[in-house]
């Protein structure tokens, strides 16, 4: 008989894992705002299935696929933003190169919600290839295609005047 979990082991479930659920959410979405709504949906939201994970032990990749459900519902609802990506390439020819100053995470965030979802799972949050695909809903080489561009895209973003990096990707 498969035991639901209780409102005190969800909560500390939740309070464990609420990091990776913020990071994965704004991965996706483009404001805080926007990933703390999708993070409070998606907890209401397990809450109320919790009766439906099977495994407790797999509350982390069951609870971030409801987040990353919620952000892509969010994104549906709202028109599309320009990444900074897209203005950097309306910048002036004189104007400094700005990419140079940026941090790896503010590299990431102009990444497309897919790739920087896959991103963020991978290097910020530890998950596998096989964990992501299933969080995700895509197959394995799906991820390791967007693993692939991403870091093309990042090293490209990250690369200097000379040809070094400002970051380990």
């Amino acid at each position: 008989m498969e035991k639901t979990l209780n409102k005190e082991d969800f909560t500390r479930l939740v309070l464990q894992n609420q990091t990776a659920m913020f990071r994965a959410a704004r991965a996706i979405v483009t404001t805080d705002e926007d990933a703390e709504d999708a993070v409070q949906n998606a907890i209401c939201t397990a809450f109320t299935k919790r009766d439906t994970l099977r495994e407790p032990e797999k509350f982390k990749p069951w609870i971030l696929r409801i987040v990353v459900n919620n952000c892509y519902d969010l994104c549906r609802k709202y028109r599309p933003t320009v990444d900074l990506a897209d203005v950097q390439d309306c910048l002036p020819a004189n104007d400094p190169d700005l990419t140079v100053h940026l941090s790896l995470w503010e590299a990431v965030l102009t990444l497309k919600p897919e790739m920087r979802c896959v991103v963020t799972l991978f290097y910020y949050d530890g998950f596998s290839i096989r964990e992501i695909s299933r969080i995700l809903g895509i197959s394995d080489a799906a991820v390791k295609s967007r693993l692939s561009r991403s870091r093309n895209q990042l090293r490209l973003l990250l690369a200097d005047e000379s040809g070094g990096f400002y970051g380990s990707i």
